[in-house]
């Protein structure tokens, strides 16, 4: 711990920069960067729930598992940690439940955070394994749980040093709930020896369960969509589209990292191409061939009028993205061959017939025109995505019973 408190403190400047940068891009106000750097004066005095969600998708999970356990437990208190702005958007803050911004993992902090918030319990959503964090709330014996737990290819790749942290981290958590079978047997590898660990299923599958179909069609076009999309992706997929003659189908874009649009721009034959923006608020014409949405928070608005979606980060060496919320829209969902994050739940979309992966990019071509021609063969592959989702539904009344077990 040593070693790692000293490396934080050497990287503070860059870390302190980062969340400016942030806040400025992202909009997200003064009390970002007030919170996120752990000059917060507010004490809860009732002893939350506590539950901390990286980003959106986690956030997602993290509300879901937040409305399952305040159904079962209406007198109790929760507190909803996230690291952004974006994240912050989809909390519904209520008279028991509180939003507020993790601070950066400094030893005194976060110290300071923990004693001001006084959990009952601390839920971590997926990887998020703070060193600083799960150590403090050791010694306040604050029980500790990892819900929907899974490691990155990143985290056990890591130096010998970097596991050994991980290794000393892991002895303090008190349970862990895996989402997969291949996730349990990497946190053993990765040092956690303890008989409290489970498998239970992905925790993602509980919030798409609830999609709610109300959102106006804001491109008024027929439309094929590539979500949360990557570096390189962006020209790979355009490349193929511009291959088919389709005039009336629109491609509409939308990265996982809005901020990427210059990149996105610079990347692509504008010369060639008639795109509209949507953060320049630019219109979508007849002749308009791309749209690219370079927003936050509007991945369910495109989705539900799309006629099938491509699901980024698969086509490079990234690991692929949540794809759950598009199965609930019943969409025909597209990925390239790199999904290993999701390695259980892609077997079984490719098993029923609910998902397609393509080797490369040159057989989007191929896959988009099919497509494109057969409204059943759309229909299909999105209900058999449906499917698969209705049957996993009771996934959140496990989680929940594992929880209150510690409660």
């Amino acid at each position: 711990m040593l070693i790692y408190n000293l490396i934080l403190y050497i990287i503070s400047p860059y870390l302190v920069s980062r969340v400016i940068i942030e806040a400025i891009r992202r909009k997200s106000g003064f009390s970002f960067i007030k919170q996120r750097l752990g000059l917060i004066s507010k004490k809860l005095h009732n002893k939350p729930i506590w539950i901390h969600a990286s980003s959106v998708g986690e956030t997602k999970a993290a509300v879901s598992l937040y409305q399952s356990l305040s159904k079962n437990s209406p007198e109790e208190r929760f507190l909803i940690t996230t690291n952004t702005s974006s994240s912050r958007s989809i909390i519904p803050i209520n008279e028991n439940l509180e939003h507020l911004y993790l601070p950066l993992d400094w030893l005194f902090t976060t110290k300071r955070f923990i004693n001001s918030i006084n959990p009952r319990i601390c839920i971590l959503i997926e990887t998020e394994l703070w060193p600083n964090l799960i150590s403090i709330c050791k010694k306040n014996n604050i029980s500790i749980i990892i819900a929907n737990a899974r490691l990155s290819k990143k985290t056990t790749g890591s130096p010998s040093f970097i596991k050994n942290i991980y290794k000393k981290v892991l002895s303090n958590i008190d349970l862990i709930l895996c989402k997969s079978n291949r996730d349990k047997e990497s946190y053993i590898q990765l040092g956690y020896l303890d008989k409290n660990i489970k498998v239970i299923g992905n925790l993602k599958y509980a919030d798409t369960n609830n999609t709610i179909y109300n959102n106006e069609n804001i491109v008024n076009r027929k439309y094929v969509l590539a979500l949360s999309t990557h570096p390189d992706e962006e020209r790979q997929i355009i490349t193929e589209w511009m291959r088919i003659n389709e005039k009336k189908t629109l491609l509409v874009i939308m990265p996982r990292h809005p901020e990427r649009l210059g990149d996105i721009l610079s990347d692509i034959p504008l010369d060639l191409l008639s795109i509209s923006i949507r953060s320049k608020n630019e219109p979508i014409k007849k002749s308009t061939q791309i749209y690219i949405a370079d927003t936050f928070g509007e991945a369910d608005i495109f989705l539900e009028h799309c006629e099938f979606v491509f699901l980024g980060g698969s086509l490079i060496d990234h690991g692929g993205q949540n794809f759950m919320e598009a199965a609930s829209y019943g969409k025909t969902i597209i990925v390239g061959p790199y999904m290993y994050n999701f390695i259980e739940e892609t077997e079984e979309f490719l098993k029923n017939n609910a998902m397609i992966m393509v080797k490369s990019s040159p057989t989007l071509k191929h896959v988009f025109e099919r497509l494109i021609k057969s409204k059943q063969r759309r229909e299909l592959f999105g209900a058999n995505a449906k499917k698969i989702l209705l049957s996993k539904k009771n996934i959140i009344d496990d989680y929940c019973k594992e929880i209150q077990s510690l409660l």
